[in-house]
């Protein structure tokens, strides 16, 4: 049994990272020793430890963020804003701003301290994170990405864009990298020069109930933030709703777009057949309401939300990126769209609301794909990842 650490930046809220996490981290405690940081330092409602159920072997210690003084800051919302750039300079500002030097102290003494045999950085902060204390501590060092290479390194939204060479350089200094899918690995290998292992997401429940396939409503879930595309499905249900005028669109998930996409399905006509739900914990109910999932996110690296439709038994529309490529076959559990063509996405809503008999035989093919997907498979993945690390 080896010790694990994990370091998350959120584990308490809800959403596809929070639910991943949570899941292996469950599996990973049958064999291992495992303690959470996460630098979350709220308590959801209800004295729950977690919206998504930990193992009771699990040990979750909340971790404070470098303190935050105004020159800090100030640089932190320049980044946000504007990138900053990629020289010298700006690199060494974002790392005294993100990284000061008595945080990664700190959490050189925590992790030689606590002896773990392996530390296990959950998306690229804590990449870089323990890539600048790689060389200091006794622990080995994976990563496990969360995000596409695009939701990283786009030039104008990427999390990290501006940072390819800090973060680059950070994860060389790890033994492995994890990410979810063949695209992501062959652009970490042909962009960054880095070796990355595949390891897929589990679906993150099993639900003895599922869609029904009768039912006039397409439903979509996620974090209601530019990413995910929600403008750009509201104008194709507009478009839709004008020979379609019995079928609604729920969006469950809340975010910073919430009242901006109210205000388009008001413009568009159609505010009384759009429900957003906000940030709510009923997920499985709220997905049972519809009989077609679509998914317009601009990138992914792998959606959770997806594995969760399917195990539902709800076809899936969605736009081409490579995520959705392990997942759903065209005309097999559901559509897939050639990215961004809003008036193909329109074409294939229109063609599964018309014939509910292609639903029900789609929501089958859903339910096998779900088959493959169980937390158990993809841990045998992990177990056999950490014995190569360890060695």
């Amino acid at each position: 049994m080896a010790k694990i650490g994990m370091i998350t930046s959120s584990l308490f809220a809800c959403g596809g990272e929070e639910r991943v996490v949570s899941l292996i981290a469950n599996e990973l405690s049958k064999y291992h020793d495992i303690t959470i940081y996460t630098y979350e330092s709220r308590r959801p409602e209800g004295g729950n430890r977690n919206d998504y159920v930990l193992s009771e072997k699990i040990r979750v210690e909340e971790v404070l963020a470098p303190q935050e003084i105004f020159f800090r800051h100030v640089v932190k919302v320049l980044y946000n804003l504007t990138g900053m750039t990629a020289g010298p300079l700006s690199q060494t500002l974002l790392k005294w701003a993100f990284y000061p030097a008595s945080h990664l102290d700190e959490w050189t003494e925590r992790i030689n301290r606590e002896q773990y045999d392996l530390m296990i950085a959950v998306s690229g902060a804590n990449t870089i994170l323990l890539g600048y204390i790689a060389d200091r501590i006794n622990a080995r060092c994976i990563s496990w990405e969360h995000s596409s290479y695009e939701g990283y390194f786009d030039r104008r939204t990427g999390y990290y864009r501006n940072r390819v060479k800090a973060y680059k350089e950070c994860a060389a200094r790890l033994k492995t990298r994890v990410v979810l899918n063949q695209d992501i690995a062959d652009k970490f290998a042909s962009r960054l020069g880095l070796s990355a292992k595949i390891i897929p997401n589990p679906k993150s429940f099993t639900s003895e109930r599922k869609a029904d396939m009768g039912s006039q409503c397409f439903v979509t879930c996620g974090r209601v933030e530019r990413e995910k595309g929600y403008d750009d499905l509201i104008e194709a249900f507009a478009e839709f709703d004008k020979t379609n005028a019995k079928w609604k669109l729920l969006i469950i998930g809340g975010g910073s777009m919430e009242e901006k996409l109210r205000t388009l399905a008001k413009e568009r006509g159609v505010s009384d057949k759009v429900a957003i739900t906000g940030y709510i914990h009923e997920v499985q109910e709220n997905l049972l309401k519809g009989s077609v999932f679509i998914m317009t996110s601009r990138w992914e690296g792998f959606p959770m939300t997806v594995t969760e439709a399917l195990e539902m038994g709800l076809p899936v529309i969605a736009y081409d990126i490579p995520a959705m490529q392990p997942l759903v076959t065209d005309g097999v559990e559901g559509k897939i769209v050639p990215a961004f063509e809003r008036p193909r996405l329109v074409e294939a809503m229109e063609e599964l609301a018309q014939s509910e008999d292609l639903r029900r035989r789609m929501s089958g093919k859903a339910l096998e794909k779900a088959e493959t997907l169980q937390p158990g498979q993809i841990v045998k993945q992990w177990l056999a990842l950490i014995d190569e690390a360890l060695r």
